[in-house]
């Protein structure tokens, strides 16, 4: 909750002038954006880096991501990947869930992409659709990973070689 305003009145009484308090308007306010850095270490040495703009929520764990800009794999600049979903969406062709990740590293559900096809440039953490029989991590050759089975195909999530830190 925040104070948005105080109304004072005043009005004269035989004893002088006293303030009269009319109104404290409080509110929720607004969630506000945070930014935050991105890391995922790959098991072939490669590091997976973003700058992530999202709501911290209510939980104190989940974000909600609004950006992901500035990707990079061993400090090398990748496309850009203006589009963000969750994967579950994607998929499903829906729009019911929101793109997340979270500070533990349990329960992302977010492809940022070039484009809303999600086809030549991404990065999709998947915590919730589990692709691999359990959670993944799946990128374009851009970002080091290719789905094509090749030398770094799409690897198992592993909680231990990620970090999102709030800025």
């Amino acid at each position: 909750m925040r104070v948005v305003g105080i109304v004072v009145m005043t009005r004269r009484s035989p004893l002088g002038t006293s303030a009269i308090l009319v109104a404290a308007a409080l509110t929720a306010g607004p969630a506000v954006a945070d930014d935050f850095k991105l890391t995922y270490t790959f098991t072939f040495g490669s590091v997976l880096e973003a700058d992530v703009t999202g709501t911290l929520q209510d939980d104190g764990d989940t974000v909600i991501v609004s950006a992901v800009e500035n990707a990079r794999l061993d400090g090398a600049s990748g496309p850009a990947l203006p589009f963000v979903t969750s994967l579950a969406d994607l998929v499903d062709q829906t729009d019911l869930n929101p793109p997340v990740l979270s500070l533990s590293g349990f329960g992302n559900d977010i492809s940022a992409c070039s484009d809303d096809t999600c086809v030549l440039d991404f990065i999709t953490f998947d915590g919730v659709k589990q692709f691999l029989g359990s959670p993944g991590i799946y990128t374009s050759a851009s970002f080091g990973n290719t789905l094509s089975g090749g030398a770094n195909a799409a690897e198992k999530y592993d909680p231990a070689n990620y970090s999102l830190k709030q800025r």
